[in-house]
């Protein structure tokens, strides 16, 4: 008996000494081990692989994309750039929308947890025995939370702490510059090609912290399509819209010239970095910045966002990005941008 005691405290001991008990943002607990030599995302890859970026982990990501059209979206090819291996990995979820697991691939990778991006996926993974931890984008403060989950699951908590801080810094610096402002501008987050409104409560969101009112701020729900008398309706001081062709779209196309953001060439390309920075991102302080600047120029003369955007990669994701790949990321390549 006393051998049997001896010998299950040891398996106790063993099981504390090489794995740790938290939350996921589920509320499941989950185990996380000591040392984690894989990881996998299935569903919500871009997004996930992001923050997993922010926390300079890129090396641990075990899956890829192997379809051909998703390599020709800016995003993936940017992605490259903090993990070079991308394309080469296996892609362990169908496409988007569905991201549908692939057990055929996840049976060949080798991994020690997947990351997922709900619940009924957690389960469905867990039925086949593979450790799942949820990071999702529901509610209020979801960046900050989800970088606080990923800096108690890597035991980085000073990392998280350290965007923290900067996330604050940069609201406070807002609020600051923009409280005496009596007319606030108004915005609109759109592709102008089909009319509708992608990420819609992310878009607000980010407007809100800008201090800009954001014109679909009475919308609950996600990428709504509008018609041409609803956009004249709602006839912002800025359209922000979805890639270099949609700008071209509306300074050339004559159904547009009317709204108010055209006749004032106030129509920009939200920035695309790991991901679109109205996004699901850690990026997406820059887009809340990066929208202040552009509705207030005179109250953030000082701000340059070329450099802040330099300055936070390599702070946040330990990578030193060139001249031309920050131009990329803010479109300066194809359209000039206020710095």
């Amino acid at each position: 008996m006393k051998k049997f005691t001896l010998f299950f405290i040891g398996i106790l001991f063993s099981f504390n000494l090489f794995a740790t008990s938290i939350k996921d943002m589920a509320n499941r607990d989950i185990e996380v081990p000591e040392k984690i030599e894989g990881i996998v995302s299935v569903g919500g890859t871009p997004a996930i692989n992001a923050f997993l970026f922010a926390f300079k982990k890129a090396d641990l990501i075990k899956n890829g994309v192997e379809n051909e059209n998703l390599k020709k979206m800016p995003f993936w090819r940017h992605q490259q750039w903090f993990m070079p291996n991308i394309f080469d990995l296996p892609q362990v979820s169908s496409n988007p929308p569905s991201w549908t697991p692939n057990f055929e691939k996840l049976a060949l990778t080798k991994f020690d947890i997947a990351f997922v991006n709900n619940s009924l996926a957690a389960n469905m993974l867990e039925k086949r025995a593979y450790k799942t931890a949820v990071i999702n984008w529901q509610g209020e403060n979801n960046i900050q939370k989800s970088m606080n989950f990923l800096g108690e699951f890597f035991n980085m908590q000073n990392h998280a702490k350290e965007y923290e801080n900067y996330y604050t810094k940069i609201i406070k610096l807002i609020e600051e510059r923009t409280k005496k402002i009596k007319t606030k501008k108004t915005a609109l987050y759109i592709r102008l090609d089909n009319l509708m409104m992608p990420m819609v409560t992310t878009a607000n969101t980010i407007f809100k912290k800008a201090a800009v009112i954001s014109s679909s701020e009475h919308i609950n729900k996600e990428h709504v399509s509008i018609d041409m008398e609803k956009l004249y309706l709602m006839n912002p001081d800025f359209l922000f819209v979805w890639g270099e062709k949609n700008v071209k779209l509306a300074l050339t196309n004559p159904k547009f010239k009317n709204l108010k953001a055209v006749k004032n060439k106030n129509v920009f390309s939200v920035p695309m970095g790991i991901h679109f920075w109205t996004h699901y991102t850690p990026e997406q302080i820059l887009c809340i910045l990066w929208v202040a600047k552009h509705a207030y120029p005179e109250n953030f003369k000082d701000i340059n966002i070329f450099e802040e955007t330099k300055s936070f990669y390599k702070q946040f994701m330990g990578k030193e990005l060139s001249k031309n790949q920050i131009n990329e990321i803010l479109n300066l390549n194809t359209h000039k941008e206020t710095k």
